[in-house]
């Protein structure tokens, strides 16, 4: 379940009542959304935003057993080190339950703002996710073409390591997926008749997409393992748990 840690009524009760609901009712895992500063054309509903790590290390300590992910954190945003650390220190801390959902990233007011150059942000990306589990991995060594370091300490060292679902819709996020990641995340951009072409070329893909209620059925019979879903209301929340029970 997409947790309201966006939008112009988001709020910490929101939020806290939502994963208490999802653990309640039996949902497998909660998710939060990122943006960080967006201009005009992503203010509704990105101009609110709750800092998705924040929100979930909150949330661990206040659940039990649900797992907690990101739908997703833009990746070339950030200094990948510095990500590693915290999804380390997350997944510790909530007794393994973190599943890190990435992307590269559509909105070029929010990389200008942030000074981070938008073109070859996947590059980065691909590079930031194999730095990322080496160090996870405990890897003392890395040579990359926008990060290195050697003779170098990153603990602790996540156990299990978080799964990386990668977003988009593009070829190159498919190929990312299947390359870098454990699993495929659409969200806009993929329709039911595009997982299932996807699924039909690789089928030995994981895909999980980001959806709507009325939408999940489709999705699961083009091919789909699961859903991430989005909802009005705690009583969407209600009816859409009593007819996948």
């Amino acid at each position: 379940m997409i947790l309201p840690n966006y939008g112009k009524d988001s709020s910490p009760d929101g939020i806290r009542r939502a994963a208490e609901v999802a653990e309640e009712l039996g949902f497998d895992s909660v998710w939060a959304t990122e943006h960080i500063i967006v201009g005009r054309g992503a203010l509704d509903p990105y101009g609110r935003v709750y800092d998705p790590i924040v929100t979930l290390g909150w949330l661990a300590g206040r659940t039990e057993r649900i797992g907690l992910g990101t739908s997703i954190v833009i990746l070339p945003l950030h200094n990948p080190m510095h990500l590693a650390k915290e999804v380390a220190t997350l997944q510790e801390l909530s007794g393994g339950r973190v599943t890190l959902g990435v992307g590269m990233g559509w909105h070029t007011d929010e990389f200008e703002f942030m000074g981070v150059e938008f073109k070859g942000r996947g590059r980065r990306g691909d590079e930031a996710i194999r730095l990322m589990r080496a160090l996870w991995n405990g890897e003392r060594d890395f040579d990359g073409r926008y990060w290195s370091f050697h003779d170098a300490t990153a603990e602790p060292h996540p156990s299990p390591p978080p799964e990386i679902w990668v977003g988009g819709s593009s070829d190159r996020a498919v190929r990312r997926a299947r390359e870098l990641g454990e699993a495929w995340h659409p969200s806009r951009g993929s329709d039911a008749d595009h997982v299932r072409r996807v699924k039909e070329q690789h089928p030995e893909l994981r895909v999980i997409p980001r959806t709507s209620p009325e939408k999940v059925e489709a999705m699961l019979q083009a091919g789909a393992e699961g859903a991430v879903v989005s909802f009005a209301d705690e009583a969407a929340v209600r009816d859409f748990a009593r007819r996948y029970a």
